[in-house]
This record gives C-alpha cells, sequence and structure tokens, in this order.
C-alpha cells in the first residue's frame, strides 16, 4: 500500500509538506506545493507546446530547454 497520505517531507527537495502535497506527474513521488510543483508545471506546459503531452507517468523528469 501506498505511504502517500503518510509523508511528511517531499521527496524531491526534502521541504515540509505541512498536509499539502500532490503527486509527481512524472514519477512515483511525493512533491510540495512550493517549489517542485511549479517546476513540473513548467516543464509539462513546455512538453504540452512541443506536442508531448503524453508523458505522464513515463517514470522519469523530461529534460526540457529553458525550464
Amino acid at each position: 500500500m501506498s505511504d502517500f497520505y503518510n509523508k511528511t517531507k517531499c521527496d524531491r527537495c526534502g521541504a515540509k509538506l505541512n498536509g499539502m502535497s500532490i503527486m509527481s506527474w512524472f514519477v512515483e513521488q511525493t512533491i510540495c506545493l512550493d517549489t517542485c510543483q511549479p517546476k513540473e508545471a513548467k516543464i509539462k506546459a513546455a512538453l504540452r507546446k512541443q506536442g508531448l503531452d503524453t508523458l505522464e507517468g513515463c517514470g522519469y523528469i523530461p529534460k526540457v530547454k529553458g525550464v
């Protein structure tokens, strides 16, 4: 069973979650809403502009120029 609901720190940057988190769009990580989620949102937007919006759950965080 997933421990998503029991996390206290961001899997990516280690920041305290304070009860607010989201699952990464690309990998199975619990990420913070303050730092990591906005970064992922920028990556997702850049990928959509390139027509690559089918990478949900791909298992890695895609490299995107300028992001």
